[in-house]
């Protein structure tokens, strides 16, 4: 994966991880690094600037980020398995919590 090779996506998380993972990597190279070993240390800042798996859309917007992480190899398959599982549990007590209770007009 170069830096180059995957422009900036729509999704403002998306684009947020992408970019950190573009800053670490240059920085990484311009270090004298190799590009495997700056490829793990922009996977490694990829991963931290993923939303918190809080709300419905964070934990969209995480899925998401691990979706495109697996495509420019950010995040490892291993590594997107466990992240996608803990994003499945976030949901499911979400979608568990009973619904606010509504005010009754009288």
């Amino acid at each position: 994966m170069t830096e180059e090779s995957n422009p900036i996506p729509e999704n403002f998380a998306i684009a947020r991880c992408y970019s950190e993972w573009q800053r670490v990597y240059k920085a990484e190279k311009a270090k004298g690094q190799h590009r495997v070993l700056a490829a793990n240390s922009a996977g490694e800042a990829y991963r931290k600037v993923m939303p918190p798996l809080s709300g419905q859309e964070n934990i969209r917007d995480f899925v998401a980020c691990v979706a495109h992480g697996l495509l420019i190899c950010a995040v490892e398959g291993k590594d997107g398995t466990k992240l996608l599982y803990a994003a499945q549990v976030a949901l499911s007590t979400i979608r568990g919590k009973p619904a606010p209770a509504q005010a009754s007009a009288a």
